[in-house]
């Protein structure tokens, strides 16, 4: 996105200040001064999401209030009370001073897609920094324009003093000219290093999430909106033609403006949504079959048709160390196709404004300026015409970044001559859809010396990135490759990316080793890890889980596993699991998890905590739930139940978080958001192992699974 200062200025109304720190080179100025620039000189803002500087980004106005402006989006995820934390810290200014703008094209900066680990390390902390600079610029400023020794001031309660005097406070508008400015800042000037204290603030969101004042896009009403539907192909939507369609029935129901066929889809137009359901369930159309086998079995497919990717790693010698090896092991793994299950369907709202020429897109996303070029691209227009109001999204794992309904949505509104609120149903999101995390096959070998240490490993991941498979073990020798294959189902972004099908095959080999060579899973981990910081999350762990080689602190049928990731670059995770196992029913608690972080400076304890809780979760329901019902030719799930998300009864009824900084101490924030989903599958899969003596070697692990594995299936016992 481009914007130029003057455009940024005009749509913010009357606002008297702009702190909007500027960093230049002098290889791109041609000058070295720097300090206040009039206006009619500014240099064009790019707000990059690469490289965005939030100090332009926030706005000073009159009466004492801030606004700042950010293009990330509200997912639940807690990203406004991050904000809320940093910037009323930074600032020193009460919480009603505080207005935060996300998500809205025509005001915010393209700072990337809202990504649960990026978005409090990129945005919250980038916004930390700009306070700060804005900081030392008032107390310069003050200094130069009164006379007064920098040394003499201080910046106390979003005002600056001088110190010992407790009567007289300069604001921001009678230090500055009252009118906006650009300010200069040289790149090696020293920033205020005044450290962050985490006030524990609650969710900002709290009050209006859970009385209903919070508004989603299904909220939103407009004059004159009419609803709009698809009929689910019976087929995977890339092998799909609509051929004819039969609308007599659906048209005699009143309320239905129209039946057409819109991009290879079937739409119904109608003044309710009821009108719109009636009419999907009465309009019938004839698709073309498709011409793949049905039958879809997964591993023989993506050996067939798969090709090299990436190397994601090459290291040493592995097949030379491998021979050497005292003690060897190969295995292979299999995850399941698994979706997003975000509460909130894809919803939109799209309308022609006749008033600015414009069309207004209201958007549960998570990157709105990539919608609006979706938007613009579909219509054959120019972005400058297309705004997306991001609306906050009832969630989203990494299924609202590039999705299709905003696009759809403007262009059904396009055709209908009117706003158009288009919401996909449950059956929809799982058919229609059709975005999963890639079922997975996983080839791992690897090589351990005599003392217990791992000197080879050799993994090829099928239809997945092998995401996580670095950094995490100390190995000399290792070779990962990533394949592609070519299967109806591609791979999608969904929350942990592809670390959560990685990990869990790495980690349940790495106990499958520590069992071949008699070493305790805890310890054997100890011998092996990349990281020492690891050794202290493992000792966390092991000591909240009451964990010992001696004294496993678990009962009979009661096992204990381990599992732990490094991701993002430089958040280490370890997590516990304690569960029982049924051998009668099949049936797995799980009883307790216990979670160690090493991710620098917690920013927001409460919204860490919430994040981690359902991450954690949202990882119990990946190794024992999940699953989508597929073949060849289609999807057939249809419902949540159907399904299989966690319910409340497999929620453990104690998860145990610790928090350490032993990386970077007090250094910097590294991210969480994604991250505690990863290892909790592998700990939990390894803790079922741990209890009954069997490996399971894919996900999900079921009741029918435990009960097959130890021939206790019921109706085939004789009593």
């Amino acid at each position: 996105m481009k914007m130029t200062r003057r455009q940024f200025l005009a749509s913010l109304g009357g606002a008297s200040l702009i702190f909007a720190i500027d960093i230049l080179a002098e290889n791109r100025t041609g000058s070295s001064s720097f300090g206040p620039v009039p206006l009619e000189r500014e240099p064009e803002c790019i707000a990059d999401y690469t490289d965005t500087d939030y100090t332009n980004w926030i706005v000073f106005d009159p009466g004492e209030n801030v606004r700042v402006f950010t293009g990330r989006t509200e997912l639940g995820q807690g990203l406004k009370t991050v904000i809320t934390a940093v910037v009323t810290q930074g600032l020193e200014i009460e919480p009603e001073q505080l207005t935060i703008i996300q998500g809205d094209t025509d005001q915010c900066p393209d700072d990337g897609p809202t990504i649960g680990s990026a978005a409090c390390r990129v945005v919250g902390w980038g916004f930390w920094h700009a306070c700060l600079k804005i900081q030392n610029y008032l107390v310069n400023s003050t200094s130069t324009k009164f006379g007064i020794a920098s040394d003499s001031l201080e910046f106390k309660s979003g005002k600056i003093k001088i110190k010992g005097d407790d009567k007289t406070f300069l604001n921001y508008s009678e230090i500055s000219t009252g009118e906006a400015v650009v300010i200069r800042v040289n790149p090696d000037s020293t920033v205020s290093t005044k450290q962050y204290i985490d006030k524990k603030i609650l969710n900002v969101n709290g009050i209006d999430i859970v009385t209903g004042a919070l508004k989603y896009v299904n909220d939103l009403k407009i004059p004159g909106m009419l609803y709009a539907g698809f009929k689910t192909p019976p087929y995977h939507k890339s092998i799909t033609l609509l051929e004819t369609i039969n609308d007599e029935k659906t048209k005699e129901i009143e309320g239905i403006k129209a039946v057409e066929g819109i991009g290879g889809r079937v739409v119904i137009i109608g003044e309710r949504y009821s009108d719109v359901t009636k009419g999907l369930s009465l309009v019938e159309a004839e698709w073309r079959t498709p011409t793949r086998a049905k039958e879809l079995n997964i591993e023989e497919e993506l050996r067939a048709s798969s090709h090299l990717q990436e190397v994601k790693e090459d290291e040493g010698d592995v097949e030379t160390a491998l021979k050497s090896s005292a003690v060897v092991l190969s295995e292979t793994y299999y995850t399941q196709y698994i979706t997003h299950a975000a509460i909130e369907t894809d919803t939109s709202l799209a309308a022609y404004d006749n008033n600015s020429g414009k069309w207004n897109v209201w958007a549960s996303t998570q990157w709105p300026h990539k919608q609006r070029s979706q938007i613009a691209t579909e219509l054959k227009t120019n972005e400058t015409n297309i705004r997306v109001i991001a609306q906050p999204a009832g969630g989203a794992f990494g299924g609202k970044i590039g999705n299709t309904v905003n696009s759809e949505a403007a262009a059904i509104s396009n055709f209908a001559k009117a706003p158009i609120k288009l919401i996909y149903s449950r059956k929809d999101q799982f058919q229609l859809r059709s975005h999963f995390k890639a079922a997975v096959v996983i080839d791992i070998t690897s090589g351990v010396d005599s003392n217990g240490k791992m000197i080879a490993r050799k993994i090829d991941s099928y239809d997945d990135l092998a995401e996580g498979s670095t950094f995490v073990y100390d190995i000399p020798n290792v070779l990962t490759r990533a394949f592609k294959g070519n299967i109806p189902y591609h791979r999608a972004v969904v929350r942990g990316t592809s670390y959560v099908q990685t990990c869990f095959a790495i980690e349940s080999h790495v106990d499958m080793m520590a069992n071949r060579i008699g070493l305790d899973p805890f310890e054997f981990r100890r011998i092996n890890v990349q990281y020492p910081a690891f050794v202290n999350l493992i000792d966390s762990v092991a000591e909240n889980i009451e964990y010992s080689d001696n004294n496993k602190g678990q009962e009979g049928n009661e096992g204990i596993g381990i599992a732990m990731v490094k991701h993002g670059g430089a958040q280490l995770g370890v997590i516990s699991a304690k569960v029982r196992v049924d051998r009668v029913t099949g049936q797995i608690e799980v009883k307790k998890i216990c979670a160690a972080f090493d991710v620098g400076i917690v920013v927001n304890e409460p919204t860490a905590v919430v994040g981690i809780r359902g991450g954690i979760i949202m990882g119990i329901g990946y190794v024992l739930r999940e699953k989508i019902d597929m073949d060849g030719w289609g999807t057939y799930t249809e419902y949540l139940g159907e399904y299989g998300i966690p319910r409340f009864s497999d929620v453990p009824p104690i998860i145990d978080i610790k928090f350490h900084d032993n990386l970077q101490p007090g250094g910097t924030v590294r991210g969480l958001g994604e991250m505690p989903v990863v290892p909790t599958i592998g700990s939990i899969a390894n803790a079922i192992c741990d209890a009954i003596g069997v490996r399971f070697y894919s996900t999900p692990i079921t009741p029918e699974d435990i009960k097959k594995a130890l021939g206790t299936d019921i109706e085939n016992l004789n009593f």
